[in-house]
């Protein structure tokens, strides 16, 4: 089991069990979007994922693409994109 600390105000740890994400988003029926931040497995990096998710048609034909130091979205196919609002 993986396991946080928690700093509490009076300056004590204390470890507990750090939520299951597979096990949230798999009971979620449509998690949308989501920010991850941890570290590494060794804990010496800092971990930050963000996902998206689509329902519609358009909304899952997007991706994300590195520009600059940066990421964005764009549409996976042009040919199937309805509303480019939804891209974004």
């Amino acid at each position: 089991m993986v396991k946080t600390t928690e700093h509490k105000p009076d300056g004590k740890e204390e470890e507990k069990p750090m939520a299951d994400l597979e096990k949230i988003l798999r009971e979620v029926s449509y998690p949308g979007r989501g920010i991850v931040i941890g570290r590494s497995a060794d804990g010496k990096k800092a971990v930050i994922a963000y996902f998206i998710m689509g329902r519609s048609t358009n909304s899952r034909n997007r991706i994300f693409v590195t520009e600059g130091n940066g990421i964005r979205t764009e549409a996976f196919d042009p040919s199937k994109m309805e509303d480019p609002s939804l891209i974004i």
